[in-house]
């Protein structure tokens, strides 16, 4: 038995190391950054989701209040002609103002994002992402083709 175990394959390069290095660099760098895009992603959804509820909820809200109003002015009775013009008056100013917030929060909803759209972006972005790690992987099989060459040249 010998005392000396030497491999077949001679030491890489340097050059060949420190490539490598950086490629296995970037696709850590490319994985987290995909991790805290999915996080962030999530987080802003459900934010989006929690403040469309919200809305929806003083919507609902601003609805029964615009209910109750009209149900009020129109039950309203014809004792005091005065008294019912000042109380249609300031109820008109009442559901002028709650048909206001309405508008207000109709187009606030409108405003918001969908996530659906957020979704197929970061579906997209995720493809592209895909298409350079295989045209890192391809670069580096091709890196490796060449030093099979000079290694075959530098052997003849």
């Amino acid at each position: 038995m010998c005392d000396k175990v030497d491999w077949v394959d001679r030491p890489w390069p340097a050059t060949l190391k420190n490539s490598l290095l950086k490629l296995w660099g970037m696709y850590d760098f490319e994985s987290e950054s995909r991790m805290h895009g999915n996080v962030e992603y999530a987080t802003k959804n459900f934010q989006l989701v929690s403040e469309k509820r919200e809305l929806e909820r003083k919507n609902m809200e601003l609805h029964k209040q615009l209910g109750k109003a009209l149900e009020y002015v129109a039950d309203l009775s014809n004792h005091d002609y005065e008294l019912e013009v000042s109380k249609r008056e300031k109820a008109e100013q009442l559901v002028a103002s709650l048909e206001e917030e309405n508008k207000k929060l109709h187009t606030q909803l409108a405003k918001r994002p969908k996530a659906n759209e957020d979704y197929a972006a970061l579906k997209e972005e995720k493809k592209k992402l895909e298409h350079y790690v295989v045209d890192l992987l391809k670069l580096s099989h091709d890196q490796k083709d060449k030093m099979k060459k000079i290694v075959q040249i530098c052997g003849e």
